[in-house]
Order: structure tokens, then C-alpha cells, then sequence
């Protein structure tokens, strides 16, 4: 079962369909993949933890690890009511949903195998379907919209991070809710650290483009230029900056059991090329979109060949220094909001504080991503032509989602933004800037995903455009 996806934000876009849609054919049919989904969704939807864990237990005994994380979703979203369903294949239905208690709409993939159980239940987001829109209110109501709904959100625990917005320097909402840690009943305060995630790539992008500005670099350099010693040479004379800057080039993920295995020996940038540089890619660099953690982790090994120093001290001097982000870093301390898997109803499981990386992981508050934001509106971080390339998309990525130079562009009830994501078991965040009304939104959870994601999403498709 692949919750992954799902739990970090994926931009593996659903198809659209009207607002008004009605099945693709009937809901009553009697394929086993319908039924499978009929009876997920009733569990899903229900309200006893036991019932749902028992189901997964008996039918999909594989993704009993995820099931926590899929009670922590059910949680957050309120459950889904189901919009429509088809069936895409012999053996698979795809289903869209909306959360019940957001805006967000999702993809729900169930397969049946030979034997007709249950063989995957798969998620994914899905773009909102043609002609859904939300009315835009004026900015206090906006603001006091969101607001209700975190305060009852966080009375039911089922909600806790900081959300800040802001338009220009003037903030308009700076508010913290719930528990950084449980254990010692500390609330969350407007200054708390959160790890980010992978929010941390816009930090690397930055100073990938500095580098580009200085002179230093160029978006088609291969690999092999900047970095003559890579295990893989043969790939390395094909990749090239701007494919790793795109997630286009095809050099896949970190995490999974070879990373388990292996984590003793993974400290420095340099041990993660070591061990991951001699693979082949996915596909051919350039070839499409998938996106990439180790090939953030080597834009950081070239940073450090290029800059002479850790990518660590370069984002300190070069990126934290310039924008005034005084909270920000990559290494966990005392204070921090400590993630949690899991959910109230599913009880709530501490999990070891993240370290950071060029690909993401590092910590930062809600006011340091608003002053991020705004060194890079005054062009403090980059002059006005490399900001403008590093934010103008450049490829398509499925659905309504576009890549810029490590960044996410996208549409919230047609308001173009632009920023970047962060999720990961007990870990969400969403910065996005609107470059055409100036607000910016910063909010960032101690809980999976879509924690921090659906207030984002719900304040900015509220907010004047």
C-alpha cells in the first residue's frame, strides 16, 4: 500500500471532473473493487480506530504500518464524501473525494487482486474538480473564517501548529494552537521551531542560484562538471543542474530500507553520494517530472564543491543572514515543537526529532518563512531577473501544479503562489507567497500531512485576490 504520496503532499494530480458530475457509471455496481471501496469508505468515515485497524488487519495486512497515519488523515480531513467513482482498469476503481471539514480534494485508487481481495489502496491529491470556486471574502472575514475553524480544530485536538499571514510586512494573522510537546503539556507558541521538511529546498534552491548569479554556475552544467568525481560518471555527464533543480532528472529518493539499513554511515552530504551516486536513474534526465529528494541532496554536494564550505554555513551567511531568519537551522534543540504520528482519536505517538539536509528536514518558525518571504520580494537574496527564474514555471507536473527552480507555483482559487510544501510522519508545512495581491501565508504543524496544508489552502482561497 503506497500512503506515501498522500502523506507528503504528492503533486500525483487527480483528472478533473464538473462540479455537478455524477458517477461514471453505476455506484451500486458489483465489481469487487467497488465493493472493497464501499466498505474502506464506510470504516474509513467511522468513528472507532479499532474497526478501521481490524479491516486493514484482515484485508490489507501489509499497510498495517500505515494505518495510524490513515487515521491521523481521517482525522484531519473530517473524512471524505465521495464526489465520484469509475472504474479505471479490469481489477481498479479511482474514486474522488473532498475532506468533509476543508477544501481539499483527493484520489483514492483501490485494486483488487486474482482472488478479488483487496490488493491496494492508494492516495493521492487530486486538483479541484472544473468549475468548483469558494466565494473570496474580505480580509478580516477571511482571517476570522480561519481562525473559527482552527480554535475548534484545536478544541478537538485535532489540530496543532502556528499559522501567520501576512500582506507585505503588515501581518494580518499570527496565531499558535495545541501541543509542542505532550508529555510536558507545552503549548505551542507563535515563535516555536517546527521541522519544515522539505520546505528546506527552497534554502537550497536559493543558494544554487546565487551561485548562478555570481557567475559560478550554469543551469546546463552536467554533473560531471562541477563535481568530477561522482561515482556514476556516465549519468553525470547527462545530468545537469537544471534537472535536478526541476525534478526532472530521474535520481529518485533517499528513504526506504536501503536508507535504514545504511544510517549509521549517512552524516555528511558527501556519504549520501557515496552511497546513492552510484545508482542508475529512474529514467532518462529530462525525460519527465518525478519528484526527488537525493537530487536535492546533490544540488547541496555542489554547492559545498562550488562554495567551498558546508551547505550549512552557506545557508547561515548567505540565505538565514540576509533574510533576518534568527530561528532558523538544521539541527533539532530544546523548544522545539516535537513531531507526532498518529491522531487524537488514535492515540498519539512521539516520533525522534528530524536532522536536516539539503532535500529538507531542517527547522524554522512561521516569522522566519515570512521574512524569508520578503528578502525575497526585496530581492535581498537574489537580484530581480534570478528571482523571477527561479519562481517562473518551467515544468508541468500533472493537474494545476507547475515547477519553477525549486519551487512550487500553483493556483488557489485562481490566485497564482508560489513556495514550497514540507510533510513527513509528524510533519506538515505550506509557504505560499501571491505575488499579484502581496500576502503571504506561513503555517506550519507538528502532525502529518495535510495538517498545515488544509488552513493554507483554506485561507488563501478566501483572502482578496
Amino acid at each position: 500500500m503506497n500512503r506515501r504520496d498522500f502523506m507528503t503532499g504528492s503533486i500525483l494530480l487527480g483528472a478533473g471532473l464538473s462540479a455537478s458530475a455524477a458517477w461514471g457509471d453505476d455506484p451500486a455496481g458489483d465489481e469487487p473493487a467497488r465493493v472493497w471501496f464501499r466498505r474502506w469508505l464506510a470504516v474509513f468515515n467511522g468513528d472507532d480506530p479499532a474497526a478501521y485497524r481490524a479491516f486493514i488487519q484482515a484485508h490489507l495486512p501489509d499497510a498495517l504500518p500505515y494505518a495510524e497515519e490513515d487515521l491521523a488523515t481521517r482525522e484531519a480531513s473530517g473524512g471524505f464524501t465521495l464526489l465520484r467513482a469509475a472504474m479505471t482498469g479490469p481489477s481498479e476503481l479511482t474514486a474522488w473525494v473532498q475532506d468533509r471539514a476543508w477544501d481539499r480534494f483527493s484520489k483514492v485508487v483501490v485494486t483488487t487482486g486474482p482472488d478479488d481481495g483487496l490488493a491496494d489502496i492508494a492516495f493521492s491529491v487530486a486538483t479541484p474538480p472544473e468549475g468548483f470556486g469558494i466565494a473570496r471574502l474580505g480580509e478580516a472575514q477571511a482571517v476570522a473564517a480561519l481562525t473559527g475553524k482552527l480554535r475548534v480544530e484545536a478544541a478537538a485536538d485535532r489540530f496543532s501548529g502556528a499559522v501567520l499571514a501576512a500582506q507585505g510586512d503588515r501581518v494580518i494573522l499570527r496565531e499558535a494552537y495545541g501541543q509542542a510537546d505532550r508529555a510536558r503539556r507545552r503549548k505551542v507558541q507563535t515563535g516555536t521551531r517546527f521541522c519544515i521538511g522539505s520546505m528546506g529546498k527552497m534554502f537550497t534552491a536559493v543558494s544554487i542560484l546565487q551561485q548562478i548569479q555570481f557567475g559560478r554556475i550554469r543551469l546546463a552544467d552536467p554533473v560531471i562538471a562541477l563535481l568530477p568525481d561522482y561515482p556514476n560518471a556516465a549519468l553525470a555527464r547527462r545530468l545537469t543542474v537544471e534537472h535536478l533543480l526541476t525534478h526532472t532528472g530521474g535520481t529518485g529518493d533517499i528513504f526506504g530500507p536501503f536508507h535504514d539499513t545504511h544510517q549509521a554511515e549517512l552524516r555528511t552530504v558527501s556519504d549520501y553520494v557515496r552511497l546513492y551516486g552510484p545508482r542508475e536513474p529512474l529514467f532518462e534526465p529530462g525525460a519527465r517530472f518525478a519528484y526527488s529528494n537525493y537530487g536535492f541532496v546533490l544540488l547541496g554536494a555542489i554547492l559545498e564543491r562550488v562554495a567551498g564550505e558546508s551547505y550549512e554555513a552557506y545557508f547561515e551567511a548567505h540565505v538565514f543572514g540576509p533574510a533576518g531568519m534568527t530561528a532558523t537551522g538544521q539541527t533539532p534543540r530544546d523548544g522545539d515543537a516535537l513531531p507526532y504520528a498518529g491522531g487524537a482519536l488514535a492515540g498519539m505517538t512521539p516520533l525522534t526529532p528530524y536532522t536536516g539536509l539539503p532535500a529538507g528536514g531542517g527547522y524554522s518558525t512561521v516569522d522566519d518563512l515570512h521574512a524569508f518571504a520578503t528578502a525575497l520580494r526585496e530581492h535581498r537574496l537574489l537580484d530581480a531577473a534570478h528571482t523571477m527564474l527561479a519562481t517562473t514555471p518551467r515544468v508541468a507536473a500533472g493537474g494545476a501544479s507547475r515547477w519553477g527552480l525549486g519551487f512550487r507555483i500553483q493556483s488557489r482559487n485562481g490566485a497564482t503562489c508560489y513556495g514550497h510544501g514540507g510533510g513527513a510522519p509528524g510533519v506538515n508545512g505550506d509557504l505560499a507567497i501571491y505575488p499579484g495581491s502581496g500576502y503571504v501565508t506561513a503555517v506550519l504543524s507538528n502532525r502529518g500531512h495535510p495538517t498545515a496544508v488544509n488552513p493554507a489552502e483554506y485561507l488563501g482561497n478566501r483572502l482578496p485576490s
